[in-house]
């Protein structure tokens, strides 16, 4: 058995990482980690509380290695090119990494304060220091989460019919749209009400049922 004196937090959570991927997230408990160290299990409370921080702890490291990913692949950019490279780079390093989508899918399991949680606002941080209209983008938080919806649908082969640039394509329109200015809904409403309804449908190409894009068109 390995002597305490040779583990450390790094080896911890290294080992941590390897097992999610190999083993998943539920078999990853601290007693198998002990056993894949080659520890004993009190070892481990030297340098983690429980294996709340420790997942916790992963998910943190990971979410860094992201950044770095991301201020690596977006150096030179901005505006919209920018948004779609920092929307892919995310996609694909949580797609390819089954350590933090597993653990980002339980987030609300972590307090406030946690490693994990803090990373998150870094990365938020980082994305609205990229060069966008303010008027446009609603916000990186909300920019995030659709992100990582649309990772977990992708995981759960729930559109497996989607062709890759079906997929991509899709995905970066969802992006897009995010960003696109957005009519005020209240004006929208005081329109709709104030506008004589037509029954014949509208037939312009660039008009989808019942969609913002609908109500710009029919009642601009």
């Amino acid at each position: 058995m390995a002597q305490k004196r040779n583990l450390d937090l790094d080896k911890i959570i290294d080992q941590a990482t390897e097992l999610i991927s190999k083993k998943g997230l539920t078999a990853t408990t601290l007693p198998a980690l002990a056993k894949a160290l080659d520890v004993r299990s009190q070892s481990l409370y030297h340098y983690v509380s429980g294996r709340k921080q420790l997942l916790s702890l992963v998910g943190a490291r990971r979410i860094k290695i992201l950044r770095h990913e991301l201020m690596n692949d977006l150096i030179g950019m901005s505006g919209r090119d920018a948004l779609l490279k920092f929307a892919d780079v995310v996609r694909d390093f949580l797609l390819s990494d089954p350590a933090l989508s597993s653990i980002l899918y339980h987030l609300n399991e972590y307090p406030k304060d946690a490693a994990i949680n803090q990373e998150i606002l870094d990365l938020i941080k980082m994305g609205e220091r990229l060069n966008f209209k303010k008027e446009s983008v609603i916000s990186f938080h909300a920019l995030i989460g659709a992100v990582l919806g649309y990772v977990f649908l992708d995981k759960s082969k729930s559109f497996g019919d989607e062709t890759e640039d079906e997929s991509n394509r899709n995905y970066h329109e969802m992006i897009l749209r995010l960003v696109e200015p957005v009519p005020d809904l209240q004006q929208i409403g005081r329109k709709y009400e104030s506008a004589e309804i037509s029954e014949e449908p509208c037939f312009r190409t660039d008009c989808v049922d019942f969609n913002i894009d609908y109500f710009r068109c029919c009642f601009a």
